[in-house]
């Protein structure tokens, strides 16, 4: 058996069998080790995947796309459901990746705004059979109506990749670009989903596990993004005063929360014979030196799911909503929300003001005439 083969299948031996390891498990396996994976080693690996092991993971057609003549550290996206192999980039890609980093844009969204500069131009070469950089605004607008008519995109979405051209164009071609025709969009007026207060007792109350249970009463009662919880490190908790330092949040901006004293002996258990620097919550998962992996998002979703099941609750409710249950029942408490905005970590209170619109006092203290 191949060395760089054998690695990948040591690394996931919990996996029981290899043809349990999932595309991202393989896709973070070449990210950890690309400089000393060769073309035959990784032809190896799919070989032995689709031959011996009879299972298609399509993330080997996006690995494939490093071995060719394009830059190895560009990423590949997916375009209608197909991956692009051997794609045509926008002739300053590479620039534009550096620009962002040297701005300190988070990884995530330097991935993100990428994958939207290469929707864009495989869409150009496809239509218009030239490169982005060769286009102005007008040629675009058909590529934006195939977003809202076609994919039927979210204004984020719209967004995302209005952002991402305005941003090659203006800060790496220096070049000026019309995109007026995709500013100002409308975007639909959606409420958060909420949980009532008895709700969240109800899901906390079926959680027999004590880290699952801490996690989302943590959540719940500090009103922490997923990405947060996560995140979070024994050094960013001060138990005597019932305070988390979240540390570059959405934004990398800081802030100080909350949370409850009800969960203070709760958290201290996990605080626990730990190092400052350690995270405070882990995965049973252990990595090749035994040590336990940071806990994954989708972990804390599942035990959301799976809570809301065993409790009854019909909502569809992930982890974030939990903070915006957070927000919603401090406004319902009195709180200013001046405070709550603070709290959450919003910018602009424009954001925060949307609570009020799922918590209001007056409207529910009416009666149907009926």
């Amino acid at each position: 058996m191949n060395d760089i083969l054998d690695q990948l299948i040591t690394t996931y031996y919990y996996r029981r069998n290899p043809k349990f390891i999932s595309n991202d498990e393989i896709f973070d396996f070449f990210i950890k080790n690309r400089d000393k994976i060769g073309y035959e080693d990784f032809l190896k690996i799919r070989r032995y995947f689709a031959s011996t092991l009879n299972v298609y993971r399509r993330v080997f057609e996006t690995i494939a796309a490093w071995y060719d003549e394009h830059d190895p550290d560009d990423p590949i996206s997916i375009i209608d459901g197909k991956y692009k192999e051997k794609r045509k980039y926008p002739r300053m890609y590479n620039e534009c990746r550096d620009a962002m980093r040297l701005k300190r844009y988070s990884p995530k969204t330097i991935k993100i705004y990428l994958t939207a500069l290469c929707a864009v131009n495989d869409w150009c070469l496809d239509n218009k059979h030239a490169l982005l950089d060769d286009l102005d605004g007008n040629d675009l607008r058909g590529f934006f109506r195939y977003l809202t008519e076609e994919k039927k995109a979210s204004l984020s979405t719209m967004r995302i990749h209005r952002f991402a051209v305005s941003y090659y164009f203006r800060q790496i071609l220096k070049k000026d670009i019309d995109l007026a025709y995709v500013e100002g969009l409308r975007d639909s007026k959606h409420l958060p989903v909420v949980l009532s207060r008895d709700e969240v007792q109800r899901i906390l109350g079926v959680i027999d596990n004590l880290k699952h249970r801490t996690m989302l009463a943590l959540i719940y009662s500090s009103g922490l993004r997923l990405s947060e919880l996560i995140t979070l490190k024994v050094k960013d908790i001060n138990l005597d005063e019932l305070t988390i330092h979240v540390r570059e949040g959405k934004g990398r901006k800081d802030r100080i929360t909350i949370f409850s004293e009800k969960i203070k002996d709760d958290v201290g258990r996990f605080m626990k014979n730990k190092q400052l620097d350690e995270y405070l919550f882990l995965s049973a998962v252990t990595d090749d030196h035994g040590k336990h992996r940071r806990l994954s998002g989708r972990t804390v979703q599942k035990v959301l799911e799976n809570a809301q099941k065993r409790a009854g609750i019909t909502k569809k409710a992930t982890p974030h909503d939990l903070r915006h249950s957070f927000a919603t029942h401090l406004l319902e408490n009195g709180v200013a929300i001046s405070h709550i905005q603070k709290l959450l970590g919003h910018k602009n209170i424009s954001t925060t003001t949307i609570y009020t619109r799922v918590s209001n006092p007056q409207l529910k203290g009416i009666r149907s005439p009926l």
